[in-house]
Parts: structure tokens; C-alpha cells; sequence
């Protein structure tokens, strides 16, 4: 076997194969005898059909059968011997296969760029300086009241007002004839809040409970909805109740209904600001790392293969589907198109694709990689941060085939904290342009 490799591009490959004519024959020879062995030709015994006569009637298949054989044989050995190795499924030209000659075959992959990665160790970088405040603590001691508010029912005979809770049946029409799935009955609608629809929800505002009334609304062609875009509609809404929110008193009380380890208001307080300055230590230190990941892959520029940015995109909008999926809906009702989103998502997905690279190069030229133990401590943690049985949590892993995900997880730690040991780290109070989105969670 010959071969022959053209670099297209930093990530492009074209590979010419030739395989002998001898090899050519010898599988087709084989071929033909295991296939006398187990047709029946009148007049002949198995095994004894003529090859001519083999050939009318099978080698269409046979061809077709040796030349897959003489690909995939030989394409392991091509991928073993050029060292090269495709990102994603490579695509194939293939010529006929004929008794006598060579077979001739070409491969084309895109495979990971090659490049030379600046010196990272020494990097500026900024790190915020954590301040966790009673502001915050205050703040979030409020979320938990809220958490824990009750619903009740308003015993006066008054008129509903704005940030009351109201329940309803409602049902949506156009041109007088049911739209199919925009009815609820006994929906739970915060009025002023607009996560229902805003004209109905300040539409409501001055009725009692047991009023019924029809509210317009005219949307808009680009409406997400599909179902209601550029429609009149008429809802049909009847009060069934109105509520208010009462929040539970800020005392010892309270406190201690929280957990057993919790015995005052005081205690709740310190294990607040605890699980704060938590948060805020890991958020620091993720926004850190990205700020520096950031800075180490500007300082580099490589072509991207083009099959990892796709298939980063495609993860991308197969998140998305699948939120949408468990909540009930399709995204394609919600005004969402594909070609729009890969549009949205292809700058993202260079980036991630671009950092997984720099990574990668990383990692191999200081050999960092993860061994067993460090998997087994990283689910010790992993059990001990979410409060799941350490047995329980190792089976879904392995059960749902995500413990090589979960190693790549503790391998970009690795790395990256790597960096950060290397980094010149300045400590300031906050950080310039950085946006709220900035510090969500992953």
C-alpha cells in the first residue's frame, strides 16, 4: 500500500491511497471462494460454481463487498502510520475496483492545527478581591423569605391590584373559534410581573373575584409565539380568586425551621454569609481563569477546523431544543429557526473551540493528564458539594457513559490551575467592563 498526504491547509488533509493488484486480486479470490461455498447453482455442487458464472450473477456485490473490506482495512493502518487523526468522520473518493489493477482511493479530513503557543507563564491577569457584606446577607436572607412566602386568599370583597397573585381560567380566540392549547384553567397569574401575557395581566387590574372579561390583543408579526404572530386575539379570562403574598417574620422562629444545625437567627445569618463567600470564592475564581484563558488564546492565531466549530454549534442548539422539550414546547414556536441560531452561536463556538485547542497543547507539552485516583477524589467532592451518596453518584456517571466527560471536566481544571500558579495575579476591587452576565454560572 502507497500513500500519499497533501496539507490543504493548518487543518486540511488529503490523503491518496493505492492498494497493489496483487492485494486487489487475492481479496477478490477470497471473496468469490467463500461465496461458492454457500450459493446453489444448478448444477453445480457447493463449492464447485465456475468463477465466470459466479461473476454474472454476484460480482456487483462482490465488488461492492471487497472494496468496503480494502477501505476499512486499510484505513486503520493509513490513520496508524501517517499519524494523523481526523476530527469527526472523514469523507472518501473511491474509484472502481477492478480484477487486475490497483485500487485507488482518496481521503479528505480535517484534523487539529498545528501551532506554536507563546509563552504563557508570567501573564497578567486581574482577580477581584472578595467582600462579602451584610447588604448581601440582608439580600438573601429576603430571598429566603420569599421562598418560604405563603399564598393566601384575600377575605375582602376588593378589586384586584397590581402585584397581586390571581387564579384564572382563561382561553384564547381568533376571528370567534378556539386557538388549540392557549387555555389554562386555574392558572396562577402574578399580575405586573409579565411572565403571562402583559395586556391581560394589566387588563385584569379593577376586577373582583368571579368577574368575567374579554381582553384584546393584537401582536405583532415577529411574535415569538407563531400561533399568535400578527394575530387579534381574544381572551376570555374568569377570576377565580385573588391572593396575596405574606412572608414569614425574620426570627429565631424561622431560623430554626431551616435545619436542625441552625438554632437562631444569628446562626442563619453567619451560615449565609458561609455559603456566600462560597459562591463568590468559586465565581472569582472561574472569571480568573476565563480572563486568563482568554488572554493565552489571543496571544496565538490558528485556523479552526471547521467540523469542530459545527459541532460545537450543533451541541449548542441541541441544549437549547432539549430545555425547550422539558418544558413542554418546541422552539420553533417560540419564533426560533435554526439558521438564525447557528448564526447566533458560530463567534461562541470559535471561541470554545479556539480555548479546547490551546488547552489541548497545553496539556500535551507539559503532559498533564488525569489519573484513576484523581477520579475518584474529584467524585468524593463532587459528592460531598451536592449531598449525594458517593456509590450512587459513581453509577449515573457510568451508567450514562459521562465519566469521560467528566474527566475532560478535571483535566481543564488541571490545566488551567496550572496557568494560574504561572500567572502574575493583581487583586483589585473590581473588574473594568464586566457585565453581570459575565459572573452567571456556566
Amino acid at each position: 500500500m502507497e500513500t500519499n498526504i497533501e496539507e490543504i491547509s493548518q487543518v486540511k488533509r488529503r490523503i491518496d491511497v493505492e492498494i497493489e493488484a496483487e492485494e486487489v486480486n487475492k481479496k477478490l479470490d477470497q471473496a468469490y471462494r467463500e461465496i461458492s461455498k454457500r450459493v446453489k447453482v444448478k448444477g453445480f455442487r457447493p463449492g464447485k460454481v465456475p468463477r465466470r458464472i459466479l461473476e454474472q450473477y454476484y460480482s456487483k456485490q462482490i465488488l461492492s463487498d471487497v472494496k468496503s473490506d480494502l477501505i476499512e482495512k486499510s484505513f486503520s493502518k493509513v490513520i496508524e502510520e501517517t499519524k494523523l487523526f481526523p476530527l469527526g468522520r472523514p469523507s472518501l473518493e473511491d474509484g472502481a475496483i477492478r480484477p487486475g489493477e490497483s485500487f485507488k482511493y482518496t481521503i479528505h479530513m480535517e484534523v487539529k492545527p498545528d501551532f506554536e503557543l507563546k509563552d504563557y507563564m508570567g501573564i497578567s491577569v486581574e482577580k477581584e478581591i472578595l467582600n462579602v457584606s451584610e447588604d448581601d446577607v440582608d439580600k438573601k436572607l429576603e430571598e429566603i423569605r420569599e421562598a418560604h412566602a405563603n399564598l393566601t386568599s384575600i377575605t375582602e370583597h376588593r378589586e384586584i391590584q397590581d402585584a397581586d397573585y390571581v387564579i384564572i381560567d382563561y382561553e384564547g380566540f381568533w376571528n370567534e373559534k378556539p386557538l388549540k392549547d392557549v387555555k389554562g384553567q386555574d392558572s396562577l397569574i402574578h399580575v405586573g410581573s409579565k411572565n403571562f401575557y402583559p395586556e391581560v395581566e394589566s387588563g385584569m387590574v379593577g376586577l373582583k373575584k368571579g368577574t368575567e372579561k374579554n381582553i384584546e390583543i393584537d401582536f405583532k408579526e415577529d411574535f415569538h409565539d407563531k400561533r399568535l404572530a400578527g394575530k387579534r386575539v381574544t381572551f376570555s379570562i374568569t377570576i377565580k380568586d385573588i391572593k396575596k403574598k405574606e412572608l414569614p417574620e425574620l426570627n429565631d422562629d424561622f431560623a430554626k425551621g431551616l435545619g436542625s444545625d441552625i438554632k437562631s437567627l444569628s446562626d442563619l445569618r453567619m451560615r449565609v454569609k458561609e455559603d456566600i463567600t462560597l459562591q463568590e470564592e468559586r465565581r472569582i475564581d472561574r472569571e480568573l481563569k476565563k480572563r486568563l484563558l482568554r488572554k493565552i488564546t489571543g496571544s496565538v492565531d490558528f485556523e479552526l477546523p471547521e467540523i469542530a466549530v459545527e459541532n460545537e454549534i450543533e451541541r449548542s442548539i441541541a441544549m437549547i431544543k432539549q430545555n425547550f422539550l422539558m418544558r413542554g414546547a418546541q422552539f420553533e414556536s417560540a419564533g426560533m429557526s435554526e439558521e438564525k441560531m447557528r448564526e447566533d452561536f458560530r463567534k461562541g463556538a470559535e471561541q470554545k473551540v479556539k480555548e479546547d485547542l490551546v488547552l489541548s497543547k497545553i496539556a500535551d507539552s507539559k503532559n498533564i493528564g488525569i489519573e484513576e485516583p484523581e477520579i475518584r477524589e474529584g467524585f468524593q467532592k463532587l459528592a460531598a458539594e451536592t449531598g449525594k451518596d458517593l456509590a450512587t453518584l459513581q453509577r449515573y456517571y457510568e451508567e450514562n457513559n459521562l465519566v469521560d466527560s467528566f474527566r475532560n471536566q478535571l483535566l481543564v481544571e488541571k490545566i488551567l490551575n496550572h496557568c494560574v500558579q504561572g500567572a502574575k495575579i493583581t487583586e483589585v476591587k473590581e473588574i473594568p467592563g464586566e457585565s453581570q452576565e459575565d459572573r452567571k454560572e456556566p
